[in-house]
């Protein structure tokens, strides 16, 4: 099959709650989708949008990137293009998105899904839900919802405010879910070294899973220290944004658990080697969305079916911070787990109508393009 078409449309979608984070408040998440078409009739569907919320800037930077690289794709082999795409010099997320759609048009094809192409199968896999809330009272409130719906692990985000402000926060949520919910806390680079060290001696008391990114991402030997100085494992995200960073982290003894997004580390097969050589060194992992849409939550879940089965629930039921999404329905967990999509492909199908409600003027095309949205 040769590629014949290529376009791309933006999206903002509303939060249902306001997200919060250290540094960071949005009320909606800014995206980019982009689909590719083939000489047989076939197309392909990809999420190319940057790790966190975004913005329309950062979206239309994307696109002029797919849009300048464009011309030189068309007519190639698909069976070629990964190599192409994976050895340019372009934005991992956009990189994760063309080859998402790469690997939908041959799951398609062959009549099989991206897990089976990764060399796993769907699977249905154990999901945390993620508290991000900018009061304790707000947190407490969607813990309990969170619970009410099946989930039995939580994620909270910490280092927005004072230390004795972390711990009422982590305090109220544990005291109001009981023991036996596992919570695991999400820093996002929000303290210095000292910081860190004094926060999660105070937090270990309430249980704590894991705690991700606690220091700056480039800051892998404070990153150690704090591993070495807490009794809370420690994770890595942002400081995970490539298989070279991920071996500098081992080598300095950095963290117990690595945090896998296929949209900063450029792709699907990228991630799943990081993966691998994380599990070879007997750490663990999970894999998250960047809080994609229903289309690239979905990547993530065959990424995650291809992959041994967890013992640790994956981040991938963000599509539930959404009051809406762009495919109808969207995929979203039941009871604490998300099922991965069996259908050939990636298993989803853009709404046009959810596209053109969500969509920003951001949005171009080139080459043949046929219908592409149901």
């Amino acid at each position: 099959m040769r590629l014949t078409g290529i376009t791309w449309h933006g999206y903002e979608l509303p939060f249902r709650h306001r997200y919060v984070t250290f540094g960071s408040r949005a009320n909606s998440r800014f995206g980019l989708i982009l689909f590719l078409y083939t000489s047989e009739g076939v197309f392909g569907v990809g999420e190319a949008s940057p790790v966190g919320t975004s913005s329309a800037d950062e979206i239309l930077r994307t696109a002029d990137v797919l849009e300048r690289i464009s011309p030189e794709l068309l007519g190639c082999e698909t069976g070629t293009l990964e190599d192409t795409i994976s050895a340019r010099d372009i934005p991992a997320a956009l990189r994760f998105g063309l080859e998402t759609a790469l690997l939908d048009i041959t799951g398609k094809a062959r009549g099989c899904s991206v897990a089976t192409l990764l060399g796993g199968r769907p699977a249905s896999l154990p999901v945390n839900a993620i508290i991000s809330a900018e009061s304790a009272e707000n947190a407490v409130a969607e813990a309990l919802e969170a619970i009410a719906v099946g989930f039995n692990c939580l994620k909270l985000k910490v280092g927005s405010g004072k230390p004795d402000e972390d711990e009422a926060l982590v305090s109220e949520v544990r005291r109001a879910v009981g023991q036996e919910v596992k919570l695991r806390l999400d820093a996002n680079q929000a303290w210095d070294v000292g910081q860190a060290i004094e926060s999660l001696r105070r937090l270990a008391r309430y249980e704590i899973e894991y705690v991700e990114q606690p220091v700056p991402a480039a800051d892998i030997g404070g990153l150690a220290e704090v591993r070495r100085a807490v009794p809370v494992p420690v994770a890595a995200d942002e400081s995970l944004g490539s298989l070279d960073n991920l071996r500098r982290i081992l080598n300095a003894g950095a963290a117990d658990i690595f945090i896998l997004k296929a949209a900063r580390l450029g792709g699907l097969r990228t991630t799943l080697a990081v993966a691998n050589t994380a599990l070879r060194a007997g750490d663990s992992v999970v894999v998250t969305t960047s809080l994609e849409s229903s289309v690239g939550i979905a990547a993530s879940a065959h990424l995650a079916a291809a992959l041994p089965p967890a013992t640790l629930s994956q981040g991938l039921a963000t599509g539930l911070l959404f009051s809406d999404d762009l495919i109808s329905p969207p995929l979203l967990p039941a009871l604490g787990r998300l099922e991965t999509p069996s259908a050939p492909g990636l298993g989803v199908k853009v709404n046009a109508d959810m596209l053109r409600k969500h969509g920003i003027n951001i949005m171009g095309s080139v080459g043949s393009l046929h219908q592409m949205v149901e």
